[in-house]
């Protein structure tokens, strides 16, 4: 058999074959390594139990600041100021309609920026947001304001969970709202 694929084309594809499944699994492993995103993109959950909605961004950082790495030097170093302040207002990632007479009442963020490794790659941040609404019943549609401030967010994947039913949707910043 082996003398088989040596005379014949076969043994040089193989070889190829070979080595290209080979330089994937690198390529998978090296992607990995450096987190499960896709820059530009990203995933909220978005639910409404009573008269609390809360939101779960899951973002590449590099979508908010333009680079995925700590900070080097004066402007980056701006960008990131910049960051850390937004994080601290949940109207800057999510907007729910006036009529609601929502007030955010918490927010929360996975990995705290304060917290991370000034040497390290900055993974995807986890950012939770909730708001207490006054009129639950006139909350028929959000807007994501993180848009506004981040051009580097192309899109955000929605799964929405309410008393009306489920769904998922894609929001981009030319249409930046989600009705229910």
């Amino acid at each position: 058999m082996s003398e088989f694929l040596s005379r014949t084309s076969v043994a040089p594809r193989l070889r190829a074959c070979v080595a290209l499944v080979g330089a994937s699994l690198i390529f998978v492993s090296a992607a990995q390594a450096h987190g499960s995103h896709s820059h530009g993109h990203g995933a909220v959950r978005l639910m409404m139990e009573g008269a609390i909605l809360s939101a779960t961004f899951d973002v590449p950082l590099e979508s908010f600041l333009g680079y995925d790495y700590p900070p080097q030097g004066a402007a980056q170093e701006e960008v990131w100021r910049a960051f850390t302040r937004r994080l601290q207002n949940p109207s800057s990632w999510l907007q729910p309609t006036a009529e609601a007479s929502c007030q955010a009442v918490r927010h929360e963020v996975h990995p705290d920026p304060a917290t991370l490794d000034a040497k390290a790659d900055i993974p995807n941040i986890v950012y939770r947001a909730e708001f207490r609404c006054d009129r639950p019943e006139a909350l028929n549609a959000v807007s994501f304001t993180a848009f506004f401030d981040h051009p580097g967010l192309k899109q955000l994947r929605v799964q929405l969970v309410s008393p009306k039913g489920r769904k998922t949707v894609t929001v981009r910043p030319r249409f930046p709202a989600l009705t229910f």
